[in-house]
């Protein structure tokens, strides 16, 4: 008679459990690289949009092809705070403490007029790794615990006959690590979720995206861009065809639908011809160019790259939420989020120096497609920053205030006082 097998052991085992005390601080993760201020300076890289927006007189009915197109080079003044107290989500068998970095943004184009703002907040939630490893440089200290019923939980919150004490549920590994929400005052809300995608200490200076990469181009498909006869491989040479007056637009073409003004060229050429406020091609196309660009002849030391969306091919999704008129007429339907955190030497003085590089995609949606789809448009943000600390006084730009209502001055009474979270049982 054969010998019964031993039971497999499962893989997913507690955290350590958690009481009163516990965590000692707040686990920041990979985000404790970010606290400071970050600007542009003079002399280095500017940031650069792209934004595609409904033309005036038209509506959601209106067909494919009419849309403004604007670009700007910009300045960006972004702060990020850590918030030294780490906030408590229960879930019954596990308890995870969120570690928060406040951030604020606010851009203005090269006549120094205020272009956007933003703020919202990181969250650090935990290293999805099982069980938690005290090596581990984004798990000590740990933020993620088990916690079992105990003779008190099951006696107050009345879990007797189903529940007794010392038992455990499953045990929750974060999928994500990393999330982002934003207030976004054109009228959209967003929530992204993603992690670290690439630790690199080799030397060498990230892969920002190839050449004429799909993703990246401010034009999509749906646009009527065809990228393999659109564009020159290998080459940021413009094309040809963008010379030509719209009504000459691929007029060999064997579609006669697809000629002259109703020709995907004919739409986009814009795009390609656009030079204004500092705006040009190739920078218009594939606006993460400029990023490559600025880490020509730097010496590199290591870098990280976190990667965000608010949209996921499985599992649990982030989420852009638009007010009325947002939805109605131009919808932000997923934003996609990439941020390079890097050390570099610094070419003046030497010293190794913090720089931040990042790319943020976000998808509108009016109008007709040339499919007869909804026609999805990019709106493309980048820029290459670094701390204000790090920068010479002498190249350091005005510092960014927005307009906002001065707050009643208060005279007299207690000063401020630093109050701590206590993540009591009850």
């Amino acid at each position: 008679m054969s010998k019964p097998k031993e039971p497999q052991k499962s893989s997913v085992k507690p955290y350590p459990e958690w009481h009163e005390g516990l965590p000692t601080g707040p686990q920041f993760g990979i985000l404790s690289k970010l606290n400071g201020t970050w600007v542009n300076w003079k002399g280095g890289p500017t940031g650069l949009h792209t934004t595609i927006m409904p033309s005036p007189g038209t509506s959601s009915e209106t067909i494919f092809g009419v849309f403004h197109f604007k670009s700007q080079e910009y300045r960006e003044q972004l702060k990020f705070t850590q918030v030294n107290a780490p906030v408590r989500n229960r879930a019954g068998s596990n308890e995870q403490f969120n570690a928060a970095v406040k951030y604020e943004t606010a851009i203005v184009d090269n006549d120094d007029a205020l272009q956007h703002f933003e703020n919202g907040m990181y969250l650090w939630l935990g290293d999805n790794q099982m069980p938690w490893d005290p090596k581990s440089p984004y798990q000590n200290p740990p933020n993620l615990f088990s916690h079992p019923s105990s003779v008190e939980s099951v006696k107050t919150d009345g879990a007797e006959p189903v529940l007794g004490p010392g038992q455990l549920g499953p045990q929750f590994v974060p999928p994500y690590s990393i999330s982002r929400s934003g207030v976004i005052p054109h009228g959209t809300t967003i929530h992204l979720t993603g992690g670290i995608a690439q630790t690199d200490t080799s030397g060498q200076a990230p892969n920002i995206a190839p050449l004429w990469n799909p993703p990246s181009l401010a034009v999509s498909p749906t646009m009527g861009i065809n990228v393999s006869t659109d564009l020159i491989a290998g080459s940021r040479e413009k094309p040809a065809w963008t010379k030509l007056p719209r009504e000459d637009q691929n007029l060999d073409d064997p579609d006669p639908g697809n000629r002259g003004v109703n020709s995907g060229r004919a739409y986009i050429e814009q795009v390609f011809n656009y030079d204004r406020f500092g705006a040009r091609f190739p920078y218009t196309v594939q606006p993460n160019l400029k990023l490559t660009d600025a880490n020509v002849g730097l010496k590199f030391k290591k870098f990280d790259l976190i990667q965000l969306d608010s949209r996921h091919d499985t599992g649990i999704q982030g989420a852009t939420v638009n007010n009325v008129m947002i939805e109605r007429y131009c919808r932000v339907v997923r934003m996609q989020f990439r941020m390079w955190l890097e050390q570099i030497v610094d070419e003046e003085s030497g010293k190794v120096i913090d720089q931040l590089q990042y790319e943020q995609i976000v998808d509108f949606e009016f109008m007709f497609g040339s499919n007869g789809g909804t026609t999805q448009w990019p709106h493309i943000q980048v820029n290459t920053l670094r701390r204000e600390q790090d920068i010479p006084p002498a190249k350091r730009l005005p510092p960014i205030r927005l307009p906002t209502e001065a707050e009643p001055e208060v005279k007299g009474g207690p000063e401020a006082v630093v109050y701590s979270m206590k993540h009591a049982k009850d």
